[in-house]
C-alpha cells in the first residue's frame, strides 16, 4: 500500500474514533455500534490489507446514513439527510479514491 494511503487511512482512523467518542457521549448508541464496526474495517484496511475491510467501511457507511437520517429528522428536516450524507460518505469516498489504483494488491 503506498505513504499516502496509509497516511489517509491513520487519519481517518483518528477522525473516526474522534466521532465515535462524541456519539457515546451523546448517547447514540446505535450510531457507536455502527461505527465500532467501521474502525474494524479500517483497522483491516490498514494493517491486514484486505479488501473486507473497506467493504465493511461502505456497508457500515449506508448504515449510518440511514440511522443519521432518522435521527436527526425530527429536528432538521431533510437537511438531516444532506449532512447524513456527507458525514457517511466522506471516509469511504476518499478512501475508494485513495486506493483505487492498489486495488489488485489487496488481498
Amino acid at each position: 500500500m503506498k505513504k499516502a494511503s496509509k497516511i489517509w487511512l491513520w487519519v481517518a482512523l483518528v477522525l473516526c474514533v474522534c466521532t465515535t467518542g462524541l456519539n457515546l457521549s451523546e448517547g447514540r448508541w446505535l450510531s457507536v455500534g455502527i461505527a465500532v464496526v467501521s474502525i474494524i474495517g479500517l483497522c483491516t484496511l490498514l494493517f491486514g490489507q484486505r479488501k473486507a475491510g473497506f467493504i465493511v467501511m461502505c456497508v457500515c457507511a449506508v448504515g449510518s446514513f440511514i440511522v443519521g437520517s432518522v435521527q436527526n429528522f425530527a429536528e432538521l428536516g431533510a437537511v438531516s439527510i444532506l449532512m447524513s450524507l456527507i458525514g457517511s460518505a466522506l471516509v469511504p469516498v476518499i478512501t475508494g479514491l485513495f486506493i483505487r489504483s492498489q486495488w489488485s494488491e489487496l488481498k
